[in-house]
């Protein structure tokens, strides 16, 4: 389950960030977000993070050592939890167009299945 939790995140940062970092305007704009020149840079600046993020994600997926699974699936949970309730924010204060509820879901169903993966790296052994 860990490999294929890495390339689910991989699939939801990589190609946003890839876009966000190219044309951040067009992006942001598909969820109703218009972005100035400061919006732009730093939407490009968090795109830069997902990039970096996806890829270490990506690199990672057949890694074996448990202690480097349990890292890294601690924070996919915590990337999508918190993406999870900033995105709830800015669509239920209509801050952006009814799109963004699609990526919440994303987020929010990620979470819980992180969650559901990480409950053998809890136990000791």
């Amino acid at each position: 389950m860990f490999k294929i939790l890495m390339i689910i995140n991989v699939v939801l940062t990589l190609p946003f960030a890839v876009g966000a970092l190219i044309m951040p305007a067009r992006v942001f704009a598909d969820f109703g977000v218009a972005l100035n020149a400061g919006g732009e840079l730093v939407a490009r600046g968090y795109a830069a993070t997902l990039v970096g993020f996806g890829l270490a994600l990506l690199l990672l997926r057949k890694a074996e050592d448990r202690s480097t699974q349990r890292s890294l699936l601690l924070a996919t949970l915590a990337f999508n939890l918190i993406e999870c309730v900033i995105q709830f924010i800015a669509g239920r204060e209509g801050i952006t167009n009814n799109r963004i509820w699609i990526t919440t879901s994303a987020h929010g169903i990620v979470s819980l299945i992180t969650v559901y993966a990480m409950v053998p790296y809890s136990k000791s052994r």
